[in-house]
């Protein structure tokens, strides 16, 4: 459908899908290195990335240059999108960003974004699928999964043609420590895998 990562930005920029497009400050489309091997995929916006037009910014970016420090790759290196590419919100007096807090999507919001995400997927051909939490995982899969019952083990999608690794969202460790140990295991197992395996 698109040839190109700027004609499906551009394409994206103008999508009226849903109603996130009523709330949004930007469309969020992915970033990095057009022909990565590596695609991690995260599951929304944020406030901060609303803001910038740009993925994992603010917080998050934060919480990703940890992440890409320790798998020894830089962000210049790989391919960086969300499944859901406009911030799903909701009413709320106490939000950081205006009248609206941040939210998970809801599975209509993903539905609309479905050819998106496919269409990406499609141009840049990676090698493997980071997931990072529950939803980019259960989309990928194509049904309602647990994180935790496929954290940390490598499957191959035939869909997709690629290996999908999914980890726990890195937000996720911050509000459950007890979940850190595992995470970093993971990670470790991860850069083990980059190293030896999907290269």
């Amino acid at each position: 459908m698109f040839s190109c990562l700027e004609e499906l930005h551009q394409a994206l920029k103008n999508c009226r899908l849903c109603p996130l497009a009523a709330t949004r400050t930007n469309v969020v489309c992915g970033s990095g290195c057009h022909e990565a091997p590596l695609f991690l995929l995260g599951e929304a916006p944020g406030g901060d990335e609303d803001l910038s037009g740009k993925p994992f910014t603010g917080r998050s970016g934060k919480e990703l240059d940890e992440f890409l420090k320790i798998l020894e790759i830089s962000r210049e290196d790989i391919y960086i999108g969300n499944t859901v590419k406009c911030r799903p919100t909701r009413p709320s007096v106490r939000g950081r960003y205006g009248n609206y807090a941040n939210r998970k999507p809801f599975s209509s919001e993903i539905k609309a974004c479905f050819d998106w995400l496919e269409e990406e997927i499609k141009i840049i051909k990676p090698k493997v699928i980071v997931t990072l939490g529950g939803v980019p995982l259960s989309r990928i899969m194509g049904k309602q999964v647990k994180v935790g019952d496929f954290r940390g083990r490598k499957f191959f999608s035939e869909l997709y043609g690629c290996y999908v690794f999914p980890l726990y969202h890195p937000a996720a460790v911050i509000y459950d420590r007890s979940k850190r140990e595992v995470y970093l295991s993971d990670l470790i197992e991860l850069r083990r895998a980059l190293k030896e395996e999907f290269v």
